[in-house]
């Protein structure tokens, strides 16, 4: 890439030297962050457009669905307009790049989250260039290492914003960046988008080779029957269908000790919780119980090795995991046990097959939920234990291979997003010469 005939030195250290002819200034001299309401001269009864936050994107766009009357929104929510640039200031929003240029505003006007910064251009700035100098690297990182507040309340304050150091070009140049940056991060994210759409027909493909040797088995020869539930269709005459509850000894769940007693929490006995099931085996978990905690709660059990558990509630229903070794478990999860009938993967393998159903039993509405009735109720499909072996061992091979397809296709989605990133701070630093020729 092309770089600019003469360089001089910022004087930031981050920022290191700039083209000659650019200008080193702070972000204050060049915005109006966070405009005032009080500038609005219009009826109350006026439609604008409303903004929640997850109507802010990661590619400079807002998504427009929801309009409401000034009078509704004009307190309690942050005002911006069209041509203005949004950043969102609160974790993790701000880490994860969510930021727009507000365009096709209702009546050219926006209320909309709290957590947003606004910044408004002056004359100096493009604010398509702003936008960029607020998605490079420098101004993330420097950004997040100033963030201030516990735990999921921190911030971005003001002051960072008005003190960030930028290299300001010509208004001119700053345009013909601007358009370059447009142009190649449009080429890389639609090479990312076709990446993604690969990932799709990976976990379809995933699913379908589950889904056919857990329902239909290894041999296309097998003679098939109606297995007599309906959304199970045939299965192998040789096949028998069982209530998952004759075929596994043991199903049942956990409970949380109380938190603040440090005594239930000093032990070695492994606990379970929802975010620990991530169709994986499990050998190890971030907070393990003791053997008065064991005493104190009756319901909290220990499950033997090969137990599969569920996750029955919230953003994780439906997850899934093996154990190793022998665990506790929290009351969110569902664990089987002990069967001699049914072998630990292919009920694994099984379970996930029936995810999407199983999820839409779910109740709850915002926060949906399966019970441990629910999945008691399960008829499953049962061949040989051999069978079942053979099974868990082909699948085991097959979605092996698709995983090591998925990493391969998930390291080129990260490669292509480094490049982005370096690309937009080499262009708005002036490391890299644009032209508008």
């Amino acid at each position: 890439m092309n770089r600019y005939e003469s360089y001089k030195d910022s004087g930031i250290p981050w920022l290191g030297e700039v083209p000659a002819h650019w200008e080193v200034k702070r972000l204050r001299f060049t915005v109006n962050l966070n405009p005032v309401k009080s500038e609005l001269d219009i009826p109350e009864d006026t439609l604008v457009s409303f903004i929640p936050m997850e109507a802010v994107n990661f590619d400079k766009n807002l998504t427009l669905t929801e309009e409401r009357n000034l009078d509704e929104v004009y307190k309690g929510y942050t005002y911006f307009k069209n041509g203005d640039v949004v950043l969102a200031k609160i974790t993790p929003c701000f880490e994860n790049g969510k930021s727009a240029i507000a365009q096709n505003l209702t009546n050219g006007i926006a209320f909309g989250t709290t957590e947003l910064h606004v910044l408004r251009s002056q004359n100096s700035i493009n604010n398509h260039f702003l936008y960029y100098l607020i998605k490079s690297d420098s101004f993330m990182k420097i950004g997040e290492s100033e963030m201030y507040g516990a735990g999921g309340q921190k911030r971005i304050p003001e002051e960072f914003i008005k003190n960030f150091f930028i290299g300001l070009p010509p208004y001119y140049e700053q345009t013909a960046i601007a358009h370059y940056l447009d142009t190649k991060l449009g080429e890389i994210d639609a090479l990312i988008g076709k990446q993604q759409t690969l990932l799709e027909k990976l976990a379809e493909q995933r699913t379908a080779v589950i889904t056919h040797a857990v329902t239909k088995g290894l041999n296309p020869a097998a003679p098939m029957k109606n297995s007599g539930v309906e959304w199970l269709g045939d299965v192998p005459t040789h096949w028998e269908t069982w209530k998952i509850t004759h075929a596994i000894d043991l199903i049942g769940s956990g409970t949380t000790p109380k938190s603040d007693n440090a005594e239930y929490y000093d032990g070695d006995i492994l606990w379970v919780t929802t975010s620990e099931l991530r169709e994986n085996f499990i050998s190890d978990t971030k907070q393990k119980v003791s053997d008065s905690a064991i005493k104190e709660y009756s319901a909290l059990k220990i499950y033997p090795v090969n137990s599969v558990a569920m996750a029955m509630y919230g953003a994780t229903i439906g997850r899934l995991g093996i154990l190793e070794r022998e665990a506790t478990f929290n009351q969110a999860c569902c664990v089987f046990g002990n069967s001699k009938i049914l072998h630990y993967k292919f009920l694994f393998y099984w379970l996930w097959h029936r995810k999407p159903i199983l999820i839409s039993l779910s109740n709850g509405g915002g926060q949906p939920n399966l019970s441990q009735d629910d999945l008691r109720k399960l008829k499953i499909p049962i061949p040989s234990y051999e069978e079942q072996t053979a099974i868990a061992d082909y699948l085991d091979q097959e979605t092996a291979k698709i995983d090591r397809l998925c990493d391969t296709v998930n390291q080129t989605i990260g490669r292509l997003k480094e490049c982005r990133t370096a690309l937009i701070t080499q262009a708005v630093t002036g490391k890299i010469k644009v032209t508008d020729e």
